[in-house]
């Protein structure tokens, strides 16, 4: 990925990030160190990559910020989860949505539109980040369709340049 520009964020812009993160991903936010510098990494594909310590903390992708899976796994553990079984990694890990047949379990208190964090069901190594869009309920009852939109995944653009810094 070519860099377009690198700075640390504003005070003001680092409040805007923590506004727009905490509507994605709530639980996320209480975990960001808020007192150490947050830098900004623009590339040439539109993405945007937050770094704190020079780990990378939140992707900017779409028109929103999700959490990066580069990120430390303190901060991971703080993303609800959802355990799919090994036969859909290589799936996932291609960047396929999640089909409810291959999950496993759905952490309790998520709903449709909330950010989860897509394990395996071996290792619980994360393999994703997406946008829950069946019900719990639905997704361990009714065992059919999409459940999760994959918005960011091992293996990916992203995921290749944050491993490289």
């Amino acid at each position: 990925m070519l860099i377009k520009k690198r700075h640390p964020l504003s005070s003001k812009d680092l409040k805007s990030l923590l506004e727009e993160a905490k509507h994605v991903c709530p639980s996320l936010v209480d975990h960001i160190n808020k007192k150490k510098e947050i830098e900004l990494v623009e590339v040439a594909s539109g993405e945007r990559i937050y770094l704190q310590d020079g780990k990378p903390i939140l992707v900017g992708l779409e028109r929103s910020v999700m959490p990066s899976l580069a990120m430390s796994q303190a901060l991971l553990d703080a993303i609800p989860k959802v355990v799919v079984d090994m036969g859909a990694v290589p799936f996932v890990v291609n960047g396929a949505d999640v089909m409810a047949p291959g999950i496993r379990s759905v952490d309790d208190n998520v709903k449709v539109g909330d950010v989860v964090l897509v394990v395996d069901e071996k290792y619980s190594k994360g393999l994703a980040v997406g946008i829950l869009i069946m019900d719990r309920e639905e997704i361990l009852q009714r065992r059919k369709g999409k459940a999760i939109k994959n918005v960011h995944h091992v293996g990916d653009d992203v995921w290749n340049w944050t491993r490289s810094v």
